[in-house]
Order: structure tokens, then C-alpha cells, then sequence
């Protein structure tokens, strides 16, 4: 376990851990709150966490019941290993003292948990896209060869996996991601199969690459070349333009792979693929919340005025 030390701690060779950090007062003997944090998330994040899951389970840590393996922040370090680092039940089990099926079980309760007040879902659209600029794209979440599908193998990436469609403001802020598809299906399959064709053209200020060409009522895309017709000076300055505000969407989907669940080989059911994408989602969101990233248009401003 990694350890804190603290100067007046180095007399009496303790080492405090990291998540019962106690700050030195030689006028006050009182303890200040424990100091914590869960794998992948800021420590606001982590205490928004923690505040929702207390309040979701009154009764877990209060010895109501069937005594629990874990403790309630545990049970959310656990669930969240398994998320950021795509963590095996056998090394959930090494690391957490618990047997392998209690730590799936206790995954599965607290990844739906995540997913249902953090995710988005597809009622909420509407408002988060209103009056926003939107950048789409997709990206392949790796799976094993499961026997009774043969839809996953992607002709682009050369795997196997689930096709996500991820939507992202300018600012390459996560909004919101589609149920999984088949690998093997195009961008554009995957939009109208998710429904979102129609929202797009609502919207009226989406854009994407030449995957999603097909659609122009829906969304903007690139000029794409055609077959020994160069493009123009002109048409390689829009392409430009255009990628400079689009790239934004490979930094989102970038900060979305962190998550070593969606980058690495899923190994769980594709059933709980969408629950366990979803509360992803949620969490990341949660941490872009909380960044004190400052937000600016120059990026914009400057592809559009070249």
C-alpha cells in the first residue's frame, strides 16, 4: 500500500496511508475528516461519489442485514478498479481480500448504480445538445471472437468489437455515447440505428468526418476526394478548417479510453457492455465537471478566420 509521511510521523516511525491522512496540530488533539479518493476520479468527484452512494445505501455500513464483505467506499474502489484498469475478478479478488464471485456481484450493483444517476440516456439529448455545437464520431471497443456473433470483426481496425458513437461539445467535452453496435458496421449505420439521425437534424450544428457522408441534411462533413480528382486549394483549406474544430472529439474519445474497460479487451457478457459504457460516461463527465480547465474559443476562431 502506498503510504503518506508526514515530518512529526518520521519520530515515532508511523506512516499514516493515504486515505486517513490526520493534519498536525500540536494546539488541538482533533482529527480532521478522512481524506480519500477512488481510482480515476478528482477528490470533488470522488466526494459526489461517495455523497450519492450514501445516499443510495443508508444501510450499508450500518451492520443492517447480511453483514457486507466490504465497506460501502471499498465496494466503490472496487467497482471503479475494474472500470479504470479493466481488472479481473481474480485480481479484484487478490486485491480486496474477497472471493471472486462477491467481487462481480458487488461490481454489477455498483456499476448500475453508476449508470443510472450518472449516465445519460436518450430523453436527456434534447436539452444537453440544444444550442450546442456537436462533434460525433466512433470508436471500437475491443471484445473477444464470441462464437454466436459474427457481426463484431471490424474491416477498419482488423478485431473484433463494438462500435460506440461518441458525442462531444467543441470544447472536447463528453456528452453523451450510443448503445454498442457491431464492429462491423459503418459510422453511419451506427448513427441511424441509435435513432440520432433525426435529433442531428433538429440541431442543425453537427459535424463529422466523411464516415458519416450519406447524411447531409444531419450533419457537416469534409469535402472528400474523389477517385483521381484532386481537390482544390481552396477545398484542402476547408478540410483543414474543418479538422482543426473537429479534433476536438479524438481528445474526448481519448479521455473516454482512460478507461481501461473501453480500450483494453472487454471480457465481460456484451450484454452489460452498455451499463458499464454508460457509467463510464457518467464518471468522466463528473471529472470534466470539476476541471478547472479554462474553456476558449480561439481554436474556432482562428480555423474559421483562415
Amino acid at each position: 500500500m502506498v503510504t503518506h509521511w508526514c515530518p512529526a510521523c518520521l519520530h515515532n516511525n508511523e506512516a499514516l496511508p493515504v486515505d486517513r491522512v490526520v493534519r498536525q496540530n500540536h494546539n488541538s488533539t482533533e482529527r480532521a475528516p478522512p481524506v480519500y479518493r477512488l481510482p480515476g476520479l478528482s477528490i470533488r468527484a470522488t466526494a459526489v461519489v461517495v455523497e450519492n452512494a450514501e445516499q443510495e445505501f443508508p444501510d450499508w455500513d450500518r451492520g443492517v442485514g447480511r453483514p457486507k464483505a466490504l465497506t460501502l467506499r471499498d465496494v466503490l474502489r472496487l467497482s471503479l478498479c475494474r472500470l479504470r484498469r479493466n481488472a479481473t475478478y481474480n485480481d479484484l479478488h487478490e486485491d480486496f481480500g474477497v472471493a471472486a464471485s462477491t467481487a462481480w456481484g458487488y461490481h454489477q450493483k455498483m456499476v448500475a448504480f453508476l449508470a443510472e444517476v450518472l449516465g445519460t440516456t436518450d430523453e436527456d439529448l434534447p436539452a444537453l445538445l440544444s444550442g450546442k455545437i456537436c462533434l460525433i464520431d466512433g470508436t471500437l471497443v475491443p471484445t473477444f471472437n464470441w462464437r454466436h456473433r459474427k457481426d463484431l470483426l471490424s474491416g477498419k481496425h482488423r478485431k473484433h468489437g463494438v462500435n460506440l458513437q461518441v458525442f462531444v461539445d467543441v470544447h472536447g467535452r463528453l456528452i453523451a455515447i450510443s448503445p454498442a453496435n457491431p464492429g462491423s458496421w459503418h459510422d453511419i449505420h451506427c448513427l441511424r440505428e441509435a435513432g440520432w439521425v433525426d435529433l442531428l437534424k433538429q440541431i442543425d450544428n453537427a459535424l463529422g468526418d466523411t464516415g458519416y457522408i450519406g447524411e447531409p441534411d444531419a450533419l457537416n462533413t469534409p469535402i472528400k476526394k474523389k477517385p483521381r480528382i484532386d481537390l482544390t486549394d481552396q477545398q484542402k483549406e476547408y478540410n483543414t478548417g474543418f479538422s482543426r474544430i473537429r479534433v476536438a472529439v479524438e481528445w474526448a474519445i481519448g479521455h473516454l479510453k482512460n478507461w481501461r474497460i473501453l480500450a483494453t479487451r472487454y471480457r465481460s457478457d456484451l450484454s452489460r457492455i452498455d451499463t458499464d459504457a454508460r457509467a463510464v460516461l457518467g464518471l468522466q463527465k463528473l471529472n470534466e465537471q470539476f476541471s478547472e480547465r479554462r474553456l476558449t474559443f480561439d481554436r474556432i476562431k482562428s480555423a474559421v478566420s483562415e
